[in-house]
Order: C-alpha cells, then structure tokens, then sequence
C-alpha cells in the first residue's frame, strides 16, 4: 500500500500556523476491502488445544492507520494490519492493528496475538482464586505488595502445574540446590 499524499494549508499571515493536513481526493482503504484485494493469505497453526491443533488462514501487512483523517489529522505510525478469515467463512472476520517491530514473521504475529487468550484466563484465576481483586488498602505502596504477592503466587502455581507434567524441562527443585 502506498503511503498517502499530504498538503497542509498555507499559512495566513499572523496567528498559528494550520496543522490539520489535507488528503486531496484520497480516501483510506478500510481493511475490508485491503483484505478481499490480499493475495497471499497463510494457513497458521498457533496453538493445540483440547481438539487438535488450532488454525486459520491469516494476511498481514504493514499499514498507517488514518483514524479521524476528515479532521485533518495526519496518519499515524507503521503499524501490522492482521487479518484473519476462516475457510468457513463468506469474509474476513478478525482484524488486528499491531505495534510490533516490521521484520517480525507472520507465523509469530499470529502467535503473540491469539496468546490473548490465556493472558485472560491467567488474570481471571488472579481474581478469582488468588484475590487479586481483593484489595482494601489506601496506601500505593501496600497495594504494590499486594499485587506482587498474588502474582507470585500465581508463578509458584504456574510452575507446580508444569512440573507435574511428563516433559517440563525444568525442575525448580533440582535447579535450586
């Protein structure tokens, strides 16, 4: 995709000069119709669960998101447009802007992205069993504490669960004494 051309308006004498920048007759592509123009779509697997091995097909590509452009303001920063549309489905039906660096493959993309999952999972067993949300105090720095315990916690429970399985390479135990 092209990077769209700009015009500020001319400044007019005293005052502050205008920032609101100008698209012409450009208009942004939605990621709709990028994605029904993609060519290059990837069928990525990223995790296994409980019914076999996860996967969909996935597009990606760098992208200068143009939110509020009829206000005048410029587009922003490079960014990854990740777009995932299933064989099942008519159209795309998850869209992803993404902050990571631009030499980042996509297979790790998708991976990093789809990690939401258990990032959710973990902070709703932080509430949940290990009281995260169970905090009372006023002070900033009990509160601190607080959190620092449960997600100790959290790691302690973490790494008994792991260990218990047959293939953990690590043993905390062993690697302590």
């Amino acid at each position: 995709m092209k990077p769209p051309k700009l015009s500020l308006l001319p400044a007019k004498g005293k005052g502050r000069p205008p920032s609101a920048v100008r698209y012409g007759d450009q208009r942004p592509t939605t990621a709709l119709e990028a994605a029904k123009q993609a060519k290059g779509w990837k069928k990525i697997r990223w995790r296994e669960g409980s019914k076999g091995w996860l996967e969909s097909r996935f597009w990606a590509t760098r992208v200068q998101p143009s939110h509020r452009y009829q206000d005048g303001r410029p587009p922003g920063k490079e960014v990854w447009l990740l777009v995932e549309w299933p064989e099942s489905e008519e159209a795309p039906t998850k869209y992803c802007l993404c902050d990571l660096p631009g030499h980042y493959p996509m297979r790790r993309i998708v991976r990093l992205v789809k990690c939401r999952w258990k990032i959710e999972q973990d902070y709703h067993q932080l509430k949940e069993e290990l009281g995260l949300d169970h905090y009372e105090g006023r002070s900033w720095q009990g509160w601190h504490h607080h959190v620092t315990m449960v997600m100790l916690a959290h790691a302690f429970l973490t790494l008994e669960t792991l260990r218990s399985k047959k293939n953990f390479w690590v043993d905390p135990a062993e690697d302590a004494t």
